[in-house]
C-alpha cells in the first residue's frame, strides 16, 4: 500500500518534535494508513484511478532552469513513461526516459535548485498535505487530544480542511 504523507508531515501539524514522533511511531503510522485508504477511496467514489498508482519520489540531480527539456533525477527507476509530475509543487510533463533522466520535458515554469523533490502525479505534493492533515486528525482523535467540552477543535479543524480539499482533487481527478 502506497502512503500518500510521512509521520514527519503528520508531526509537524501536531507540533511533535523528534522524540515525540519516534515515540509515537506506530499511532502516526495507522493514522497514515487511514488517511491514505480515505483518499484512495474518494477518488474511487468519483469514478476516478486512484493517485497511488502514479505515485513516485526522487530529488533532482542537479539544479533546472525554467524551460529546461531534461531533468535529471537521482532515481529514475520508480518513474514511468510518458508521465505528468511536478518539482517541488511546478507541475511539469515528459515523453520518456534514459536511465536517471526523464527526457521530451515540457512546463517547467520556475527555476528549481539540486536536491530538491521530484514527484510522479502532479496533485502529489497536494495529495501529500491533504493526507498529512487527514492523519494529524485520526490521530488527535485516537488520543483524545486537544478536546474541549467533549469535541476535538483542533482535529475537527484539520479534518474538516483535508476532506475538503481531498473532495476537490477527487472532482478535478487530474490537473492535465
Amino acid at each position: 500500500m502506497v502512503s500518500y504523507c510521512i509521520s514527519s508531515d503528520v508531526g509537524s501539524r501536531l507540533s511533535l518534535n523528534s522524540a515525540q514522533r519516534t515515540q509515537a511511531s506506530s499511532r502516526l503510522t495507522t493514522a497514515i494508513r487511514r488517511a491514505s485508504i480515505d483518499i484512495d477511496q474518494e477518488f474511487r467514489d468519483y469514478g476516478r484511478d486512484v493517485p497511488s498508482r502514479e505515485t513516485a519520489e526522487t530529488t533532482l540531480d542537479g539544479a533546472h532552469a525554467a524551460g529546461a527539456t531534461v531533468v535529471d533525477l537521482a532515481s529514475g527507476s520508480a518513474f514511468g513513461v510518458p508521465g505528468n509530475g511536478n518539482i517541488d509543487g511546478d507541475s511539469f510533463a515528459w515523453a520518456g526516459k534514459a536511465g536517471n533522466q526523464l527526457t521530451g520535458v515540457t512546463g517547467l515554469s520556475a527555476d528549481h535548485a539540486d536536491g530538491v523533490a521530484v514527484q510522479q502525479g502532479e496533485m502529489a505534493h497536494v495529495l501529500r498535505e491533504v493526507c498529512a492533515d487527514l492523519a494529524a486528525a485520526y490521530y488527535m482523535e485516537d488520543e483524545g487530544t486537544f478536546f474541549v467540552d467533549g469535541e476535538s477543535i483542533r482535529g475537527n479543524i484539520m479534518r474538516e480542511r483535508g476532506t475538503l480539499n481531498l473532495r476537490r482533487l477527487a472532482h478535478l481527478g487530474s490537473v492535465d
